[in-house]
């Protein structure tokens, strides 16, 4: 039998026993798939809205050249605006990953609405492309910097998932695609808000780049065998569980020399405290310390900069809460958690 015929047949083999897993695993669960309205919200991957609104926040701040050690409760009316639209954006960027992931999702046994057809991929998509529309129409009449932060920020996002480029699967890419997404695009609108994009900005973002490069690098580690089974080539799935947390303890290094240079308390602290948790998952082989460092750190992170901005912190606690109560009622599991899903 020629190459070429044994090649196709042991994918269309591979993709028989997949399908077949897919199936007992979705007759195995102990949850109910028919669809609930509030799934609807929830498929938007509000926890996802929380860091996009720290680097809005943390933007915002530094534009306005607040003072660090203090608080802000009052805020204008088009920042909210920016808030809102921003995060309906990404979140139909967030759908499009989960569509994408389908197959990983389920091995990997999380973000069940679309891996176990709770919510069609068909529909879905239609709530994605009105997510976009709705967005981009409304902040144009906002201005065209938001605009063209909105459009990039998106474009990045689809990139990141959508093939021919799908840079989620290309080591390194995938890594800056979220640092430049969140550390970079996401801050400029929110400095945007406060006038003309300068410069300084760009300086200011640099440390946060490296950062979110660190915690991304360790958020693909406990991933690695679902990864490696569908064939995703990720940053963990490149350099192995080992390297990718030297690598990822290395870049939180730089990012705290980098705070301390720029007196940056919201960076400087979570780094400080992070970096002991981020080497001991150096010699962890269960991957669970990898997990923790990961979320430990961003907790703290979010934490800095909802401490300055006390709205900020009631919403994240609101978003936590629904969070809560939505994974525990309806797929009886503990999340969100330190060492959870």
């Amino acid at each position: 039998m020629p190459l070429n015929a044994c090649i196709s047949l042991l994918r269309v083999l591979s993709f028989i026993i997949m399908k077949v897993k897919n199936e007992i695993d979705k007759s195995n669960v102990k949850f109910n798939l028919n669809p609930r309205w509030y799934d609807y919200f929830f498929l938007l991957r509000p926890i996802l809205w929380i860091p996009v609104w720290a680097f809005l926040f943390l933007g915002y701040f530094w534009g306005s050249a607040f003072e660090t050690f203090s608080f802000t409760l009052i805020l204008p009316w088009k920042f909210w605006a920016i808030l809102g639209l921003y995060s309906l954006m990404m979140s139909s960027v967030y759908i499009i990953n989960q569509i994408v992931d389908r197959e990983s999702d389920l091995i990997n046994n999380k973000l069940f609405l679309i891996p176990y057809d709770i919510i069609s991929i068909r529909t879905a998509t239609i709530y994605t492309i009105i997510l976009a529309l709705v967005s981009l129409i409304i902040v144009y009449f906002l201005g065209i910097k938001f605009v063209i932060l909105f459009i990039l920020s998106y474009l990045l996002g689809v990139a990141y998932s959508i093939k021919p480029i799908e840079l989620k699967a290309r080591p390194i890419a995938d890594m800056l695609a979220n640092a430049i997404g969140y550390g970079v695009l996401a801050f400029l609108t929110g400095w945007a808000v406060t006038g003309k994009v300068q410069g300084r900005a760009f300086i200011q973002s640099f440390g946060y780049v490296l950062f979110v490069s660190a915690i991304f690098i360790n958020t693909t580690i406990p991933d690695i065998h679902g990864d490696q089974t569908t064939g995703k080539y990720t940053i963990g799935v490149f350099l192995g569980a080992r390297n990718a947390t030297i690598l990822s303890s290395i870049l939180l290094f730089l990012a705290f020399i980098y705070s301390f240079l720029e007196f940056d308390v919201f960076l400087m602290i979570p780094s400080l405290v992070g970096l002991p948790i981020f080497i001991i998952s150096i010699w962890d082989e269960s991957m669970q310390m990898a997990k923790i460092s990961y979320r430990a750190v961003s907790f703290l992170f979010v934490l800095m900069v909802a401490l300055r901005f006390p709205l900020f912190l009631a919403l994240g606690i609101l978003i936590l809460i629904l969070l809560r109560m939505y994974y525990t009622k309806r797929f009886m599991i503990n999340y969100p958690s330190l060492t959870g899903r």
